[in-house]
C-alpha cells in the first residue's frame, strides 16, 4: 500500500508540478481513477442474511436473491500456496434463480468460510425440496459435474470428457475432502472427484445421496 500510495504521489506530481500537459494530466486522473473506484467498490460490498434470502449492497446499487427462487448455488474455497506454504483461501460464490439472474462474490467480503457456512444452512432446505422432487419424478437431476437419477445411479464426469456411470447398488463411499466430491464406487481405492465448485449445489447432492444410501441413519 505504501509503494502504491508513493507512485500515486510521484504521478500527480509529475503531472501538476511541471509545464502544464493537459493529455499527461488526463492521464494520470484516469488511471488513479480507476483503482480508486476498485478501492471503494470492494470496501462497499456488504451481504445481508435473513430468512428469505440474501440481499448483496455495494456503491453501485443493491441486488436480492430469494432462496425459493434459487437454483444454482456455487461454492468454491481453493487453498492458495507460494512454494508449499499456505498464504490463504480463495473463496468463490456465484448464485443463480429461476429466470437466471447472477450474483458473483468472493474474498472481497469478510469472513467467507463463515458467510458460506450460513449462506449453505438457509438454501439448503428450498433446494433440496426441489431437487427431491424432480428426482421422485424420475428425472435426471444435474448438478453440474455430476448427475443423479433414480433408475440410472450416478454419473461423474471424466477428466477427459463424458460421464463415468456408477449404479447405487456399486458406490461404497462418497465425500467430499479437500474442496473435492469423491464418489468410491466398490472395489476402487483410489478416484477422482470434481472440485465442489464444478458441482453446483454440492451440499445439496451430498443429502439427496445420504437420503438414497443411507435412509436409516
Amino acid at each position: 500500500m505504501i509503494f502504491l500510495g508513493l507512485n500515486a504521489a510521484f504521478l500527480v506530481a509529475a503531472a501538476f508540478g511541471g509545464p502544464p500537459d493537459n493529455g499527461f494530466r488526463l492521464f494520470t486522473v484516469i488511471l488513479l481513477a480507476i483503482p480508486t473506484l476498485l478501492f471503494f467498490w470492494v470496501k462497499s460490498v456488504r451481504i445481508s442474511l435473513h430468512d428469505d434470502g440474501l440481499t448483496y449492497r455495494s456503491i453501485f446499487g443493491e441486488k436480492e436473491m430469494r432462496w425459493d427462487a434459487l437454483e444454482r448455488f456455487e461454492y468454491g474455497a481453493i487453498k492458495q500456496r507460494v512454494n508449499f506454504i499456505p498464504v490463504g483461501t480463495y473463496y468463490h460464490f456465484k448464485l443463480v434463480d429461476a429466470d437466471g439472474r447472477k450474483l458473483r462474490f468472493g474474498n472481497r467480503v469478510g469472513h467467507c468460510a463463515k458467510l458460506g457456512s450460513k449462506i449453505i444452512d438457509l438454501s439448503y432446505p428450498a433446494l433440496f425440496r426441489k431437487v427431491v422432487e424432480r428426482f421422485n419424478a424420475d428425472q435426471e437431476v444435474g448438478f453440474g459435474a455430476i448427475r443423479v437419477s433414480r433408475n440410472g445411479g450416478i454419473k461423474v464426469k471424466k477428466f477427459f470428457g463424458g460421464f463415468k456411470e456408477i449404479p447405487w447398488n456399486q458406490v461404497s463411499s462418497y465425500n467430499i475432502q479437500n474442496g473435492y466430491f469423491y464418489v468410491w464406487p466398490i472395489g476402487v481405492k483410489r478416484t477422482r472427484g470434481p472440485r465442489i465448485r464444478e458441482v453446483p449445489n454440492a451440499f445439496v447432492l451430498l443429502g439427496l445421496m445420504n437420503a438414497v444410501l443411507k435412509p436409516n441413519a
